[in-house]
């Protein structure tokens, strides 16, 4: 059987596969890209829970997607449109007087008052100061080749936020816990508030835009797999071949540079150009010849080990969640924690391979506003639970029914009689979204997010790009954007 061949051969259709793949596709470039599960979409998929009930698997909100491959690949032509374009955020608190975070910054004020009158007094400086730092940020991680360097001022103060944990920044701001512990969740993607570097992941959210909005959060009807499909019909129009149940299991290597990839199925697929969504260690520890990525490299991919990470609890309610305390808007992000210490028990006990007592907790119900999601009168909560141990000490199968348990009664604090409502409860540990997905294996590093984006998307293989290295992890579809120009140009060097 003799192989195919395309221009260009892309693994996994996730949003960044798709992004890239499309890219490829309006350069003229013959693209097929495969995808080893029978669903697409990668970390934004939808998938029933029970009947009549679509869940986000993975990722229940956005907060990241690229603007330009909004607006460039047509998506909203292709179906994406948004039941919440601007999420709330809240942090439950005992006793019902929750901090309530919006678009707002005078209700946000009047909200923070109830905790701190100095915090609401330093609320609108610190919203814009982050933000404004935040937007001069941008060209570092929205573009391949910022046009003009940041000003020495800035660059000194990133330098500086770039030592300092999101705990310290906060600390430096506010002096109630209840707005800390809320802002700091945001900060808790692949490291611990409380660790250096991590205040960066504050301002790299507060970069991010949502429906034009700076910083904000959305969800699309039909749930995060809507923007899979999407972006699939998309490729699709530009004439990306898109083949599921095609899991790529080695790399092909020719006169030291990627020729191509070989299936499970024994099928080989000749390209001149792979982009691979997978991690940098399992694109070159697990695809890659043996040496092909050079021995000191995939060395010391291999023996890298993720401690920590982050799980998924997903529950079927059979109501609307009714919440105590003041007024809440139900179509919010959610957060549980308590104080920012708790995080940092909850970290200790993580790399100790157990669940934390107390947990630190987004969740999201999405059928709140996007009913389709489930039957009449009944509801989804999607919660994220970090962090949690990679490997857990008593085996992920037994703690999957305690976290289901621990997050049930951490939301019931606050949500009287949620447990009586619960129907059906499926757990991700992070080894299943790892496994799944072919992502999060690897953790957080404070010098990646300030690196220029070939260090993150060129490998030592020549033809060989990563398509799904953002700076964060997070559904952007920038570094898929981005992969396809570096390759294109590095193919008009040859």
């Amino acid at each position: 059987m003799s192989a195919r061949s395309y221009d260009a051969v892309v693994i996994g259709a996730g949003v960044s596969g798709l992004t890239a793949a499309s890219y490829l596709a309006k350069a003229g470039k013959h693209v097929l890209v495969v995808e080893a599960r029978n669903k697409l979409g990668g970390l934004s998929e939808t998938a029933p829970l029970g009947e009549g009930f679509s869940v986000p698997i993975a990722a229940h909100a956005l907060y990241a997607l690229d603007p330009r491959i909004v607006k460039e690949l047509k998506l909203a032509r292709h179906g994406l449109k948004f039941a919440v374009r601007d999420m709330a955020l809240v942090g439950l608190r005992p006793g019902g007087k929750h901090v309530v975070i919006a678009r707002d910054v005078h209700a946000t004020v009047r909200n923070i008052a109830i905790h701190s009158k100095a915090d609401a007094e330093a609320w609108p400086r610190f919203r814009h100061e982050l933000f404004a730092l935040a937007r001069a940020l941008r060209p570092l991680w929205w573009d391949a080749a910022p046009a003009k360097p940041l000003p020495q001022a800035g660059r000194e103060k990133l330098d500086r936020l770039g030592r300092v944990s999101a705990a310290a920044w906060l600390d430096s701001w506010f002096e109630s816990d209840a707005l800390k512990a809320t802002l700091a969740f945001d900060a808790t993607a692949g490291i611990q508030p409380f660790e250096p570097g991590s205040a960066l992941l504050l301002l790299w959210r507060a970069a991010q835009e949502m429906c034009g909005l700076q910083g904000a959060a959305a969800v699309p009807f039909g749930g995060s797999g809507a923007l899979a499909s999407s972006l699939a019909a998309a490729a699709r129009a530009l004439g990306v071949e898109i083949q599921t149940g095609a899991n790529a299991v080695k790399l092909l290597v020719q006169d030291d540079r990627a020729a191509g990839i070989a299936l499970a199925s024994g099928e080989t697929i000749a390209a001149g150009l792979v982009l691979s969504s997978l991690s940098r260690r399992r694109t070159l520890c697990g695809l890659a010849p043996a040496g092909a990525a050079g021995l000191e490299t995939v060395a010391a991919l291999c023996d890298e080990r993720k401690t920590v990470g982050q799980a998924k609890v997903l529950l079927t309610l059979n109501a609307l969640p009714a919440f105590n305390g003041i007024a809440v808007p139900q179509d919010a992000r959610f957060v549980v924690a308590d104080r920012l210490d708790s995080y940092a028990a909850a970290g200790a006990a993580a790399r100790a391979g157990r669940l934390p007592d107390e947990l630190a907790i987004e969740f999201v119900v999405p059928s709140a506003a996007d009913r389709a999601l489930a039957p009449p009168g009944q509801h989804i909560v999607s919660a994220l639970v970090r962090p949690v141990p990679f490997a857990a000490a008593a085996g992920w199968e037994t703690m999957k029914v305690q976290l289901a348990a621990k997050v049930v009664a951490a939301l019931e604090a606050h949500v009287s009689g949620l447990a009586r409502h619960v129907g059906a409860a499926q757990v991700l540990s992070p080894a299943d979204i790892a496994d799944r997905y072919g992502v999060g294996d690897e953790g957080f590093d404070d010098i990646h997010v300030l690196s220029p984006w070939n260090s993150r998307t060129m490998t030592p293989i020549p033809g060989l790009f990563l398509c799904g290295a953002e700076p964060v992890s997070a559904i952007s579809g920038r570094a898929g954007r981005i992969a396809a120009a570096l390759a294109l140009r590095a193919e008009d060097r040859r």
